[in-house]
C-alpha cells in the first residue's frame, strides 16, 4: 500500500462491481418478488453433494482413519470390495442430495425472505429483510463456470437464525445483497457514534481501504504456518507415505539410508546431511502453508460502503462478506514470532463468537463472525484500527504491567507439577549422563523463562471510551475494544490476592471475554463501575 493511501485511509474502488442502481435492483429481482414458492437451481445438488461429503470427512471419517490405516494392507489386497463401498457410499450421498434439492423452496416479497427445506425433519424460515445484519455471497469453484453462487444471510450472528439460499444466479444475488445494504445505509451522513465507538461515514460510493499484493499473501503463508493440520490429518498413513517415498528415491538413484548412514560418514558430514534433510521438509512444509494462504486470500480486497465492511477473496472458492461496523466488537493485532521480526501483523475485526466456525485457516476467514486482514504493515494496521475506531496507535500507548503476582500464579499451577515430575523421573534415573543433566536444566530454565516472558507482555490501558490489553508469548497480541460494547463486567478477588489489594476484571462482549488480571483493587472498582455506568446511562447499540 503507498504512502498516499496509508495517509488518506481509503481510495475509490473502480475495480469492484458498481452499485445497481433501484430500477436496476426491482429489475433483477421481479421475477422473485411473487407469492409463488420458487425452487433453486438443479446446481443446489452439487452443494449438497459436496457439503454432505465435506461434512463426513470432518466430522466421522477423519476419526476413523487410524483404523482405515490398520487395515491398509486387507483393503489394498481386495480393491472391488472398497470401490464397491465408495460406489454405495457416493450413491447413498448423491439420493440424499437430490432429495434436499427438491424440497429446498424459497420466496421473496417485498420486505421478506422466506426458506422451506428439510426431507425428513421440516423447516420453515421467515426472515424480514430489517432483521439480515450480515450478507455473505460465496461462489464455489463448482459455480463459477456458468455465474451461479449462494448466499448466506444472518440476523444475529447465531447459527439457528442462519439462512442460506444454495443455488441462485450470481448478478441475482448481488442484487439482493445491495438492495439489503441499501436499506439498512439509509441514515444521516457522516455521523460519528459516540456510544458505540464506531465512525459511522455514509457514502454513495464503495471506497477500498486495503488488498493485499501476491507477495503480500507468500509472506503470510510463511509467517503464519498452518500446514501442521494436514499433517496431523496424514499421521496414520506416515507408514506407508515413508515407505513409497523411500521406494521413488530409490527410482530415481537415490538411497535415503546411504546418505544418512553415520557409520559410513564423518560426524561433521553426517550433521551436514541432517540439516540439509531438515532444511528440504521444512520447504515443503512452508509450500504447502504459501499455497494454503494464496487459495484462502487472492485478490484480497476489504472496502467500505456507508457503514459496512466488504471482504472479497478467494482463488477458487470466492467469497464476499459484509459486516456492520457497529457489530465490531473488537479489534486485535496479532504478531507471531516472526512477524515481530519483519514488522507484519495480521488484524481482525471480531463481531461475536456464536457463529459457526470452520476449520483451519480457511475456516477463520470465511467465518463471518471474524474480519481478518492479512500480513499487513504495522502502519497499515494502524490506519485500519482508526478507520472503523477513532483509538490511538498500539505503539503509541505506554502501557502498565501487571503484578508480578502471575509469575507464581503460573508456577504454582500448572508449571511447578510438570518441573516436580520430570526432575523425579531423572533423579530416579541412574543412567543419567552429564548431557541429560545439562538438558535437564536448560529445560527447567526454559520453563520459568517462558513465564517470566507471559508476565513481560501482559500490559494494560484504560482510557475514556476504550479499553487497550496487550498478551503474548514468544508473539505479542494487541486488543482494542469500546467501553460502550461491554455486556457484562466481572470483578473477581481471591484470598490470595486481598492481602495485596490485587483484583482481576474480565469485561464479557458478545465476541468473547477479555481479562485483565492481578492490576490495584481501586483501579479494578473504578473501571468496572465506569464500564457499568457508561452501559447504563448510555445504552450504547452493540450489534
Amino acid at each position: 500500500m503507498s504512502e498516499t493511501r496509508q495517509n488518506e485511509h481509503i481510495k475509490s474502488n473502480n475495480e469492484t462491481q458498481p452499485l445497481l442502481t433501484q430500477p436496476e435492483i426491482d429489475a433483477n429481482l421481479t421475477r422473485t418478488h411473487t407469492q409463488e414458492w420458487s425452487r433453486v437451481s438443479p446446481l443446489a445438488i452439487l452443494y449438497f453433494f459436496t457439503k454432505t461429503v465435506y461434512g463426513l470427512v470432518s466430522g466421522v471419517l477423519i476419526y476413523t482413519l487410524p483404523a482405515f490405516a490398520a487395515g491398509y494392507s486387507t483393503i489394498k489386497e481386495n480393491p472391488v470390495y472398497l470401490a464397491l463401498g465408495l460406489i454405495a457410499f457416493f450413491t447413498l450421498i448423491l439420493i440424499n442430495s437430490i432429495a434436499k434439492y427438491w424440497f429446498y423452496l424459497y420466496k421473496f416479497t417485498d420486505e421478506r425472505v422466506e426458506i422451506k427445506q428439510g426431507v425428513f425433519k421440516k423447516s420453515h424460515l421467515d426472515l424480514p429483510f430489517k432483521k439480515i445484519q450480515n450478507v455473505k455471497v460465496i461462489q464455489p469453484f463448482y459455480y463459477r463456470f456458468n455465474q451461479y453462487s449462494f448466499i448466506e444471510l444472518d440476523t444475529a450472528g447465531s447459527a439457528q437464525q442462519e439462512a442460506k439460499i444454495v443455488a441462485l444466479p450470481l448478478h441475482l444475488a448481488e442484487s439482493f445483497k445491495q438492495m439489503i445494504l441499501q436499506i439498512k445505509t439509509n441514515e444521516p451522513a457522516n455521523t460519528l457514534n459516540k456510544e458505540s465507538g464506531c465512525v459511522e461515514v455514509h457514502q454513495d460510493k464503495e471506497t477500498l481501504l486495503n488488498e493485499r499484493s501476491l507477495m503480500d499473501l507468500v509472506i503470510h503463508g510463511i509467517s503464519n504456518n498452518r500446514v501442521w493440520i494436514f499433517l496431523g490429518f496424514l499421521a496414520p498413513f506416515y507408514n506407508a507415505i515413508g515407505e513409497n517415498i523411500g521406494l521413488a528415491l530409490e527410482s530415481v538413484g537415490i538411497d535415503l539410508m546411504a546418505y544418512l548412514d553415520y557409520e559410513s560418514l564423518s560426524v561433521g558430514l553426517f550433521i551436514l546431511h541432517v540439516l540439509s534433510l531438515v532444511m528440504l521438509v521444512m520447504l515443503v512444509v512452508v509450500s504447502f502453508s504459501v499455497i494454503g494462504s494464496i487459495f484462502v486470500f487472492y485478490k484480497y480486497k476489504l472496502s467500505r460502503l456507508g457503514d459496512r465492511y466488504i471482504r472479497r477473496s478467494g482463488l477458487l472458492t470466492k467469497h464476499e462478506v459484509s459486516m456492520r461496523l457497529s457489530r465490531i466488537q473488537v479489534a486485535v493485532q496479532q504478531q507471531d514470532w516472526l512477524d515481530l521480526i519483519i514488522q507484519r501483523t495480521n488484524l481482525r475485526f471480531e463481531q461475536n463468537m456464536s457463529m459457526p466456525v470452520g476449520g483451519g485457516q480457511a475456516g477463520n476467514i470465511n467465518n463471518a463472525s471474524k474480519l481478518i486482514v492479512p500480513s499487513v504493515t504495522i502502519t497499515e494496521s494502524a490506519a485500519l484500527i482508526q478507520d472503523a475506531f477513532n483509538v490511538k496507535r498500539f505503539d503509541s500507548i505506554v502501557f502498565t504491567r501487571i503484578s508480578k503476582r502471575l509469575i507464581i500464579r503460573i508456577l504454582a499451577f500448572p508449571i511447578m507439577p510438570i518441573l516436580v515430575l520430570v526432575n523425579a523421573v531423572v533423579i530416579q534415573s541412574s543412567e543419567t549422563t552429564i548431557l541429560g543433566w545439562g538438558i535437564l536444566s536448560m529445560f527447567n530454565t526454559l520453563l520459568v523463562g517462558l513465564v517470566y516472558l507471559r508476565w513481560w507482555r501482559w500490559g494494560y490501558h484504560f482510557e475514556k471510551g476504550f479499553i487497550y490489553i496487550r498478551k503474548g508469548l514468544i508473539g505479542v497480541n494487541y486488543y482494542v475494544f469500546p467501553v460502550g460494547k461491554t455486556q457484562q463486567v466481572v470483578y473477581q478477588q481471591s484470598v490470595f490476592m486481598r492481602p495485596h489489594n490485587l483484583a482481576d476484571i474480565n469485561y464479557v462482549l458478545a465476541s468473547g471475554f477479555h481479562k485483565v488480571p492481578l492490576i490495584p483493587e481501586y483501579l479494578a472498582r473504578e473501571q468496572a463501575n465506569r464500564a457499568l455506568l457508561i452501559v447504563a446511562r448510555d445504552k450504547p447499540v452493540w450489534m
